[in-house]
């Protein structure tokens, strides 16, 4: 034929050398992963071989979800979570997946819908026990801090009656606060979040 309209295409004998010199697609892989790079045109001379972690034959379309790769002299389709938010069914803390392949175990791409839930194998559950010691927690704490003010108070206008300083209004005053102290102390705890908490005194 008189025009070559067409660029030759490299053809190579059983042994993966070039037997005829031309042009070829080659599809590239990352050298430490197997990853699939990309494919390119390589020229090929008569003689020499494919590039290192190249190959001629080509893999197939994948969704999003998975990743191509090179492995064992052919194109394997493994999942790939890459950059999506997993959360580990121990604690609920979360984190990013970095490499190729299934979730990690012990964890799920299942966001908790609160810091209470419990992983039971398949979804988050609330964990009502443990959202009730939190509750309970908080109550002590503030039980605690509204003790601490009232005896504060307390001590303060009990030293005024002690050194026969205090007015009448004082007197009273202290009469309440330890009234106040009383209820605070008959609270139970353990009832969170339904607490009714007395009053608080302002002097």
């Amino acid at each position: 034929m008189k025009y070559q309209l067409q660029p030759e295409t490299a053809i190579l004998d059983e042994n993966g050398l070039t037997a005829s010199a031309g042009w070829a697609i080659v599809y590239n892989v990352n050298s430490q992963t197997g990853e699939y790079l990309g494919a390119t045109y390589q020229f090929l001379p008569v003689g020499v071989g494919l590039p290192a972690q190249s190959y001629l034959d080509a893999p197939k379309k994948v969704d999003d979800d998975h990743a191509i790769v090179r492995q064992d002299d052919k194109w394997t389709y493994p999942t790939d979570y890459r950059g999506k938010t997993i959360y580990s069914t121990e604690t609920g803390a979360e984190s990013t997946v970095k490499n190729i392949g299934d979730i990690p175990a012990g964890f799920t791409l299942l966001k908790p819908n609160s810091e209470f839930d419990s992983w039971n194998g398949k979804k988050w559950v609330l964990d009502k026990d443990k959202q009730h010691q939190y509750e309970i927690a908080i109550a002590q704490s503030q039980k605690s801090q509204l003790l601490k003010e009232a005896n504060n108070e307390i001590s303060n206008f009990q030293d005024a009656v002690d050194s026969e300083i205090a007015t009448e209004q004082q007197v009273e005053i202290l009469k309440k606060w330890k009234k106040y102290r009383f209820e605070l102390n008959q609270i139970d705890v353990n009832t969170a979040p339904d607490i009714d908490w007395p009053e608080k005194l302002n002097n």
